[in-house]
């Protein structure tokens, strides 16, 4: 079925290439992931309207990446928790090679 020409497809505002972004779908023209969508809603806690001012998009941009997001949910979540789990890693490794030097 195709949707008509006077209608918006919104199949065109997310994307996904191999080689940009990690991989990690996003949103066409932007650059902006639905993964961080995904978090500055769900953990942040913030609005549609205040994910679209925060990160400079538009409302059916904002909605089709968490669309998209809730169709993904265990896929997108797998990966935000991976990304967290080696961030917290690499920070604890950096403090560990940052010992103050004794006087």
């Amino acid at each position: 079925m195709a949707v008509a020409p006077e209608y918006v497809d919104i199949g065109s505002f997310i994307d996904q290439r191999e080689g940009y972004r990690g991989g990690r779908p996003f949103i066409v023209g932007t650059g902006v992931t639905v993964d961080r969508v995904s978090v500055l809603h769900r953990i942040d806690a913030m609005s549609p309207d205040e994910i679209c001012r925060e990160m400079a998009l538009t409302l059916p941009q904002v909605l089709a990446a968490l669309a998209f997001y809730m169709a993904n949910k265990d896929s997108i979540d797998s990966f935000v928790d991976t990304y967290d789990r080696e961030t917290e890693l690499a920070v604890a490794e950096l403090r560990t090679r940052e010992k103050p030097v004794s006087e």
